[in-house]
């Protein structure tokens, strides 16, 4: 899968303030929602916190890549968020998160939605790329980036 095909500029979002897990989640909801009207914020919201309580989806390093499987959904749906500060997402290091890409994939997809998230974490892993995000000041240099993942 190309990621720009994943993601559009409108689906980043830099420097959001939100005090909370909750709060980020339901960001990444409504924006999710604003791009794709079929789709209702609040059973985004609910999927993303159902997957959440299963396990934290913060990768460490300040990431978090909250994810779940949307019914209905024809195509895997990509949003990216900074945050200004960090919030704490129960992350493996204890670290507060700064950068989440939230992924959303059709309900029975299961190998490619794994090689999404194993492509992304590869991503995060290095230093340079997530220092490049947190730097980011516009949309563009973000997408420029992440759409070559």
């Amino acid at each position: 899968m190309k990621f720009n095909n994943l993601l559009k500029l409108d689906q980043i979002r830099l420097n959001i303030t939100a005090g909370s897990k909750k709060k980020v989640l339901q960001v990444i909801s409504d924006i999710v929602a604003e791009n794709y009207p079929e789709y209702n914020a609040n059973k985004i919201f609910e999927l993303l916190i159902e997957r959440e309580r299963l396990g934290s989806t913060g990768i460490a390093h300040g990431v978090a890549l909250p994810h779940g499987r949307l019914p209905d959904c024809q195509e895997p749906i990509g949003i990216f968020i900074s945050l200004a500060e960090g919030v704490d997402f129960d992350a493996i290091d204890q670290e507060p998160v700064k950068l989440l890409f939230a992924l959303l994939v059709p309900e029975n997809s299961t190998q490619e939605h794994l090689e999404i998230l194993a492509r992304l974490a590869d991503f995060f892993r290095q230093d340079k790329n997530r220092q490049i995000l947190e730097n980011a000041t516009s949309p563009e240099t973000v997408y420029n980036l992440l759409i070559n993942i």
